[in-house]
């Protein structure tokens, strides 16, 4: 696949951009002074914030978990740019819709305040095209630094600090294959068992992690 994040069972991401740009069109409509887009998604009885989610297939930006492995309460609107970085006046700042991604609570707590130089946005944003090639999948399923990348001392971080080179992450990617399969067999009743008490072994592990 030529992004990490899905497997062949999971849709790409598409025109997230401009689908962001209707939500935020939205909340002008409604709040035509609103500044601070994220305090409207971010919401978890919104409606928004299920639109928000949709935008990424249901999906952690950075990772690729899952909805169907994670409750929605368990996905956050991150800042991209944490809310105190030195370029914003004040938080409201960075709560500009460009800025913001969908994250796993795990991810967007790694991130925490980890400062992204801007030599790195094309690299690392979640809405580029640039983070496909950035990080990949190896033989065994883990997220790597793609080999182009491994001396850039800032992705690396970024990488560690999000510890998306965990086992966890090769988990949920293994259980995302086996719930894709899962789906697409729903007829051959011996493999759609088979399947299932692969992904209740690997459920099992995920949550002792």
């Amino acid at each position: 696949m030529d992004d990490y994040r899905r497997t062949k069972y999971c849709p790409e991401l598409d025109n997230v951009r401009k689908k962001k740009e209707h939500i935020k069109n939205k909340i002008k409509e409604e709040h035509p002074r609103a500044q601070d887009v994220h305090a409207y998604i971010s919401n978890n009885s919104g409606s928004l914030k299920k639109e928000f989610m949709k935008i990424y297939n249901d999906k952690c930006a950075y990772c690729g978990v899952s909805n169907d492995l994670l409750p929605k309460n368990y996905f956050e609107v991150d800042h991209f740019l944490y809310e105190k970085a030195p370029l914003f006046k004040s938080k409201k700042d960075a709560g500009y819709i460009e800025n913001l991604v969908l994250a796993c609570h795990d991810c967007n707590h790694n991130k925490s305040s980890f400062y992204i130089n801007s030599e790195q946005y094309k690299n690392l944003h979640p809405d580029q095209e640039g983070i496909k090639k950035t990080f990949v999948r190896d033989k065994k399923y883990y997220i790597r630094v793609n080999d182009d990348f491994v001396h850039n001392e800032d992705i690396n971080k970024f990488y560690n600090q999000l510890q998306l080179g965990s086992e966890l992450h090769r988990l949920d990617y293994l259980l995302m294959n086996i719930i894709g399969m899962k789906r697409t067999h729903m007829d051959d009743k011996n493999l759609y068992s088979g399947l299932g008490r692969i992904e209740d072994i690997l459920r099992r592990k995920r949550n002792i992690m």
